[in-house]
């Protein structure tokens, strides 16, 4: 298929008047004066491929939306200036009463998200926020008799206590591979369990300092027995890890701690020394 070729005339022309006039425009005005045979499709296929820029309007969001006839005039306007700390729902009612739209929740949701237009509602219940049973018994809100029957076979009574509940001193093993022992019944996780290979070493030797740690001799999280513990600093801790030093011998994981605080001591030492 032969390709046609446009003289130099025309892109000069096309070239001019491009910024000026719309596709429809500058082909109508192309073919009165040079005799050729435009449609606003080809003159904006014309356009394109030499990359002569058009001369459409540059629309800001609020002139678009102004002549936008998808939606009611003044409608993103009315959305933007009432949008903070409105729900989606709320908005859509207002809307739909202002403008006689049908905008559903889903609809004015996924408008707000297309222009940008925030609520400043997350959704989250605020500190304080009082729960919507408060001070109701189950007769004020569940109207079907026959699922209020059902819901009394599954209230708790007052002091049960779950099945699966387990005894003071009970051990169980946590997803990070340590013993937990339950120390009371009562209070919140921590009050309730405790790190055993902590509680051992406490038992033998008294509270642990701030900024160490028990760790196992023979890297074992689960032998517990206090010839296995060892109190070091976090530092050492640290880099026993980070240099490989702990092993399942207990010897050489206590040579590797050595190793570690003689690299430490010449370490303060060099700083020191540039300091001085």
């Amino acid at each position: 298929m032969p390709v046609y070729r446009y003289s130099q005339e025309v892109h000069d022309f096309v070239k001019k008047w491009s910024l000026k006039l719309r596709d429809e425009d500058l082909a109508e005005a192309c073919n009165s004066e040079l005799g050729t045979h435009f449609t606003a499709q080809s003159m904006k296929a014309f356009r394109g491929n030499h990359g002569y820029r058009n001369g459409k309007k540059q629309w800001t969001k609020e002139e678009y939306w102004k002549y936008q006839k998808k939606y009611p005039q003044g409608m993103y306007e009315f959305v933007r200036d009432n949008s903070w700390g409105v729900s989606s729902k709320e908005m859509a009612e207002m809307v739909n009463e202002k403008f006689g739209t049908s905008f559903t929740q889903t609809m004015m949701k996924q408008f707000r998200q297309r222009h940008g237009i925030k609520s400043g509602c997350t959704g989250w219940y605020q500190k304080g926020h009082p729960p919507g049973t408060k001070g109701r018994k189950q007769e004020d809100y569940i109207k079907d008799p026959d699922a209020l029957e059902r819901a009394k076979a599954t209230r708790f009574k007052k002091g049960d206590r779950p099945a699966n509940e387990l005894p003071v001193g009970a051990i169980v093993v946590n997803s990070a591979g340590y013993k937990l022992r339950k120390k009371q019944m009562e209070g919140s996780l921590w009050e309730r369990w405790e790190f055993l290979h902590r509680a051992v070493w406490e038992e033998h030797n008294g509270p642990i300092p701030e900024g160490v740690v028990v760790i196992f001799k023979d890297n074992d999280k689960l032998n517990c027995d206090i010839e296995n513990l060892m109190l070091i600093t976090k530092g050492e801790s640290c880099a026993l890890t980070r240099l490989g030093y702990r092993f399942e011998d207990p010897d050489l994981t206590q040579a590797g701690l050595g190793i570690v605080r003689l690299k430490q001591t010449v370490a303060k030492k060099k700083k020191k020394g540039k300091k001085a």
